[in-house]
């Protein structure tokens, strides 16, 4: 699976929020199958970034910093990207945070729910499967199927966990605006996750665009190709950046491994022209 060093897989997760590899072993995946950037963008933690880092210098591939924040614009639950951050910016550490916290509590939630089901999860399980990142529904349901309630994680999902499951709880999230502010104001990029079919929503990308979108991810295992030529378009005519990736998290869950979707390195270089206009506003 050698790639051309132009690729780049700017959506991946590590095990510092629900992905099951460690923050080096994605970097050295990445450098291994040819790619010239990688991404780690954790849910709402930053806290795996000093290890990507050390990870790309050692493995001689460009680590790009970045996370994965979660809003709702109206009935639509929307995913932010963001690149560049501020690592030590102490208000995005300070948000991170209390969203983690969120988390911990909405962990304890399902797992009184799935107990109500007959179903006996360990909070500490939990806590073991993730450092000092981000607890999130599918370190729950790789649980069910390790304890063999659930033959897949999908079914976990489908049966429990996912909306209208009898062991679903919605997670506290951010305003729209206050993603955006965040993000901004800590001289990251801001790009609107695998939107699919939302990218219909004029109203939508609208709102978004005026709240300070800068880019789109166009390459998604979650797009076809009928997706992915509409999304670029829109892009195109909107200037947006359009960005890609594997949306890796575990091999359990895997549509696609690292690189599996991947952006030219092109991308990265527009990324990395709004963030320095970003620190100079």
């Amino acid at each position: 699976m050698k790639k051309d060093k132009l690729f780049c897989d700017l959506h991946t997760h590590s095990n510092y929020s629900d992905g099951e590899l460690s923050p080096r072993a994605l970097v050295e995946r990445a450098a291994r199958y040819g790619l010239a950037a990688v991404s780690i963008t954790d849910h709402d933690t930053v806290n795996g970034q000093k290890e990507a880092m050390e990870a790309g210098r050692d493995y001689a591939i460009e680590v790009i910093p970045g996370a994965e924040l979660s809003t709702r614009e109206g009935d639509t639950e929307v995913h932010i990207l963001c690149y560049f951050i501020d690592l030590n910016n102490s208000v995005i550490e300070e948000k991170f945070n209390w969203l983690r916290e969120k988390r911990r509590i909405r962990a304890r939630e399902i797992i009184n729910r799935l107990s109500d089901c007959g179903i006996t999860i360990s909070f500490d399980d939990l806590l073991n499967r993730v450092k000092s990142g981000s607890i999130g529904r599918p370190h729950v349901a790789m649980a069910m199927l390790e304890k063999g309630v659930v033959s897949s994680v999908q079914e976990a999902f489908n049966r429990f966990l996912g909306y209208g499951g009898k062991a679903y709880v919605p997670k506290e999230i951010l305003f729209l605006d206050e993603v955006m502010e965040l993000i901004l104001t800590s001289g990251g990029v801001p790009v609107w996750a695998h939107p699919g079919s939302n990218i219909k929503n004029t109203g939508l990308l609208k709102r978004l665009i005026n709240a300070g979108l800068v880019g789109i991810e166009v390459w998604h295992p979650n797009h076809n190709s009928t997706i992915e030529n509409s999304i670029l378009k829109i892009a195109s005519e909107r200037k947006l950046i359009p960005t890609g990736g594997s949306d890796f998290h575990s091999h359990a869950a895997m549509k696609v491994d690292v690189g599996g979707k991947v952006v030219s390195y092109e991308s990265v270089s527009l990324l990395k022209k709004a963030a320095s206009l970003g620190h100079l506003s």
